[in-house]
């Protein structure tokens, strides 16, 4: 009887839901023809939540006050990182955005030197270093220069960062589900009440623009958590880090055929300079930090 390999069943998975991730990218900066960044923000994790409330709520429901104070410093971190994103690709290819973002992963290990106190290592080292080039080549003047949605994103990479450390921290004391809605809660509660001060509420309903919410907030929020809770832990946390790599390239690839973005070779080269110093960090991190599991939503999301 031949046994069956649940690790490449889970590696394929774990693919899917890169897959859906870097669709996002292109995704969303399609959504943003119709409305408005921050109301886009609240329809997609509300749309999200309900999805997943069968789920988690009764983790919700039984988290201690300091799992909701946890959950809350997650929750605005996400926040910040998905608003600033989908604020940069107003102004940014949906290619530039998804490699600046990749960068959270090269930003994790010295974030982790800083809250968590952990070491950093020479392949970190190297993984900054070569994003860093990596950046420099994707963004220099004459691809269009470092302009106001990279600075955004690159924002928005800090942002993600920040939360994969705490979340590596804050669930070894309180559920990943739990801390996942909080989460959500929190970024829709932040984007009714910054709609108010921050932009003037846009939203013209069309067929493209319920596809993309589906894309988004069924497939690659709500439907990528479940394949990771169910399958991620099903193989070895370095195979699920470079997999996850992958999402800055299934991401060009969607904004090629469906965008039509292209990218000089230079810039080409800066892409796969940041997607080689992510994978080197990504090994260095898994060195440095115990992963748990549960990377942050969509991100590096992503992750």
């Amino acid at each position: 009887m031949i046994k069956k390999d649940n690790s490449l069943q889970a590696d394929l998975w774990l693919l899917l839901c890169t897959f859906l991730w870097g669709a996002t990218f292109v995704a969303v900066r399609d959504s943003m023809r119709y409305v408005s960044p921050l109301t886009w923000l609240g329809l997609r994790f509300l749309l999200a939540g309900i999805i997943l409330l069968p789920l988690g709520w009764r983790s919700l429901a039984s988290l201690s006050a300091e799992g909701w104070r946890d959950g809350l410093v997650l929750g605005l971190f996400l926040f910040g990182g998905f608003a600033l994103q989908t604020a940069g690709l107003v102004h940014t290819t949906a290619s530039r955005s998804a490699f600046i973002t990749g960068m959270a992963v090269v930003l994790v290990p010295p974030t982790a030197i800083a809250l968590l106190r952990a070491k950093l290592d020479a392949w970190q080292v190297l993984g900054v270093a070569l994003a860093a080039a990596g950046l420099y080549f994707l963004s220099r003047p004459t691809a269009g220069g470092f302009n106001r949605g990279d600075l955004l994103t690159a924002l928005c990479a800090a942002c993600f960062a920040v939360e994969v450390v705490l979340v590596q921290k804050y669930t070894q004391r309180h559920g990943p589900m739990a801390m996942v809605m909080v989460q959500i809660v929190v970024t829709i509660g932040l984007s009714g009440l910054l709609i108010m001060f921050l932009e003037k509420p846009r939203l013209a309903w069309s067929n493209t623009l319920i596809v993309d919410i589906f894309v988004t907030s069924v497939l690659a929020t709500a439907g990528s958590l479940v394949i990771q809770f169910y399958h991620q832990r099903r193989t070895t946390p370095a195979r699920a880090a470079i997999i996850y790599t992958m999402e800055p390239v299934f991401a060009a690839g969607f904004a090629y055929i469906i965008l039509d973005e292209r990218m000089p070779r230079l810039a080409w080269l800066g892409a796969a300079l940041i997607l080689v110093g992510m994978v080197v960090a990504e090994m260095g991190k898994l060195a440095a930090i115990r992963p748990l599991g549960v990377p942050p939503l969509g991100a590096q999301q992503n992750e």
